[in-house]
């Protein structure tokens, strides 16, 4: 990181290094090549006893300028910046000088090189001359670290660029995914409410013709035998209608009663949920006639479901028993509650009707639009989100139908609820 953190404060010199027409470190040991050249054949010819020529001061001259030129430049300054790496300095420390950075140590030497060629001192232009090439291989050793440095670099913040890029696409596809949820989920909210709005509006003319067609034409009729029982002044007559109006109140308060019973949960305080849902088969056999069983294991515990939870589960069983009733002119029916080993609740209610065409798939989401028809098992399916769980159906047409509702145990945290 901070060698990223280096290079990344070394681009502003790099980008000026790139537009740079000063000589380069390449150009420097290329006429420092020719000077070796020269020098070389000039010691040959001369026999270690003729003075050097001036064609070779002069081109020790031109070195000179370009080593001055490469002092001032943007490149030679990121140079000085870039470290050596251990490998260099464990495979060239005994070469290196200890300021080997610094340009101004061959300057000089190439001065006094160039004086030693004037003066004809061979000796010491021979000294010189190895001291010049010295650093010109540190040189060298220094642009060979600065390429691998600025290489590496390159490659580490591409490789820090790409992450980020996927990091940053990462999170567009999470926001991307969660508006896309929450606009289906508020949509879903909306469509619901809807249909509930619906149902209720359907439970009250239901409610409303229940009243008008049984308890308020039997209230007429008692009314009617009544007012007959008043001007009737003969014993046995009043008595005949008595024995006719008796029977009617008494219906009439079962009748009543029924809907109450339809409209008020019970009390789980009073009664468990076993009880209560037991005596949902029994309301139905006396309705219907249907033969509705009941196969519940008493030894469930369902302390972890809360009082509301509770009147889910009953307003579940509740609604499929009525769609039983209702719609699928069974003779039979079942309602079962069993207990899985890793601690869910299986609460299932089957009958031998004729079965229709679910609006949910397998897994228990919707898979056609909401339709009137279907309401009873929206609202049991949002009972069931309520609960945790997962509602299920099976069924075919002319095949019955299987209400399956799974309710764990445990909340995702893995603590009871």
């Amino acid at each position: 990181m901070r060698k990223l953190l280096v290079f990344i404060l070394l681009l502003p010199f790099l980008s000026c290094a790139a537009r740079d027409k000063s000589p380069g470190i390449q150009d420097i040991v290329n006429q420092w090549t020719v000077i070796d050249r020269l020098f070389t054949e000039n010691l040959a010819g001369a026999d270690n006893t003729v003075t050097l020529d001036e064609a070779l001061a002069g081109t020790i001259d031109v070195f000179y300028l370009s080593l001055e030129e490469f002092q001032k430049s943007d490149l030679y300054r990121t140079y000085r910046a870039i470290p050596f790496s251990p490998h260099t300095v464990r495979s060239f420390g005994p070469l290196l000088p200890a300021d080997i950075q610094e340009l101004s140590v061959a300057s000089d030497l190439t001065l006094l090189l160039r004086d030693s060629v004037v003066s004809g001192d061979i000796e010491k232009a021979q000294a010189v001359s190895a001291e010049i090439s010295g650093v010109l291989i540190g040189l060298l050793i220094i642009d060979g670290d600065t390429q691998r440095h600025i290489g590496s670099s390159y490659f580490k913040l591409l490789i820090a660029l790409i992450v980020f890029i996927l990091i940053i696409a990462m999170l567009v596809r999470f926001l991307h995914q969660s508006l896309v949820h929450s606009l289906k989920r508020e949509a879903d909210t909306m469509v619901f409410s809807h249909a509930y709005m619906l149902a209720q509006d359907e439970e009250r003319s239901r409610i409303s013709r229940e009243l008008h067609d049984t308890v308020i034409q039997d209230m007429r009729y008692v009314l009617l035998e009544t007012e007959k029982m008043g001007n009737t002044e003969e014993k046995s007559e009043r008595e005949k209608l008595s024995a006719k109006t008796v029977p009617i109140m008494a219906a009439l308060i079962r009748k009543t009663q029924g809907l109450c019973s339809d409209l008020i949960p019970p009390d789980f305080r009073f009664s468990e949920l076993p009880d209560a849902l037991r005596q949902l088969c029994l309301d139905l056999c006396e309705k219907t006639g249907i033969d509705c069983r009941s196969d519940i294991d008493d030894t469930i515990k369902l302390d972890f479901l809360t009082m509301e939870k509770r009147l889910q589960v009953f307003r579940i069983v509740q609604e499929a028993l009525a769609n039983i009733e209702k719609h699928s002119d069974a003779k039979e029916a079942i309602v079962t509650m069993c207990l899985a080993q890793n601690g869910t609740v299986f609460i299932s209610i089957s009958d031998d009707g004729k079965g229709f065409i679910s609006p949910l798939d397998n897994n228990g989401q919707i898979i056609s639009g909401i339709e009137k028809s279907h309401i009873g098992i929206i609202s049991m399916k949002e009972r069931a989100a309520i609960l945790g769980g997962v509602l299920k159906i099976i069924t075919e047409p002319g095949e019955g139908s299987l209400v399956c509702l799974e309710i764990p145990s445990h909340s995702p945290s893995g603590k009871e609820q």
